[in-house]
């Protein structure tokens, strides 16, 4: 009698508790689903039992059985997720799997990931142009020198001023519309990135000095067809140019330096 009472107890307990329950026999096969698991997964126990990974119909519900710690469950009639945990019960030949419904947590989750990645955007994004911004430029340039030294490539590295006409501020506007141009104007291996408020920087991996200078050129002379094309909606401007290629001994900090140099050495060319 006593073990009829501890049998009954055990049926009582499984089917009363509050997280999901799933019983497989020695073979793995279904032998036993609560209301639970039921209710969470929306498929009433008849549609698991007697059912293993392989002959379960509903494919949506399969995960339930394959080894896995975290369970997403994705169909027409169901998107969540479920924590699981399995046990052995000795001497019966029965496993328990415990399904925990972890989908609010699974979705604050990935809800926050969203979030982070959205932060490391907008850490190497300017938030005006979209162009990636100073730190990203820096760490970028970093990389391409490390490459340069490796492997003896070719690196350009080039600084676009706005400089705009007579005592006109430069407008968001402006910056706007020298970016893009600048955007369109690059292939597809260069990088365009904003320096600070009124200068681009444009790295020119696998580029001689005399190939950026060509290419330079033809930007240059692309800039100002389109400043004295804008009227009204464009402002009076030009662009002018700082262009070095990297050396060997040059790291990135001297190498920006350079352009820099090379940038105020231009102005001071054309005033004269």
């Amino acid at each position: 009698m006593a073990t009829n009472q501890t049998h009954i107890s055990e049926q009582e307990w499984f089917q009363s508790c509050p997280v999901g329950l799933m019983a497989l026999d020695s073979q793995g096969i279904v032998c036993g689903v609560n209301p639970a698991l039921e209710a969470v997964t929306g498929l009433a126990a008849e549609h698991f039992l007697g059912q293993n990974q392989e002959t379960l119909s509903s494919a949506a519900h399969r995960p339930l059985l394959e080894e896995h710690d975290l369970v997403h469950l994705q169909g027409s009639e169901v998107d969540c997720w479920l924590q699981r945990e399995r046990r052995e019960l000795k001497g019966d030949g029965i496993t328990l799997l415990y399904f925990q419904d972890v989908t609010e947590l699974q979705q604050l989750r990935q809800k926050n990931e969203q979030l982070m990645r959205q932060m490391e955007e907008l850490s190497i994004t300017d938030t005006l142009t979209g162009l990636t911004n100073r730190r990203a430029l820096t760490r970028m340039l970093d990389a391409q020198v490390t490459r340069s030294r490796r492997y003896q490539n070719p690196l350009s590295l080039a600084l676009a001023e706005i400089i705009p006409q007579g005592s006109e501020a430069i407008s968001d506007e402006l910056i706007l519309t020298v970016s893009n141009y600048l955007r369109d104007r690059l292939r597809w291996a260069d990088v365009l990135g904003r320096w600070d408020e009124s200068r681009f920087m444009l790295m020119l991996p696998e580029t001689s000095e005399e190939a950026a200078s060509t290419l330079i050129e033809n930007i240059s002379n692309g800039a100002a067809d389109l400043a004295s094309a804008g009227g009204q909606q464009t402002p009076g401007f030009r662009l002018r140019f700082g262009l070095v290629e990297w050396g060997k001994g040059l790291d990135s900090v001297r190498l920006t330096r350079r352009v820099e140099h090379a940038l105020d050495a231009a102005e001071a060319s054309m005033a004269s």
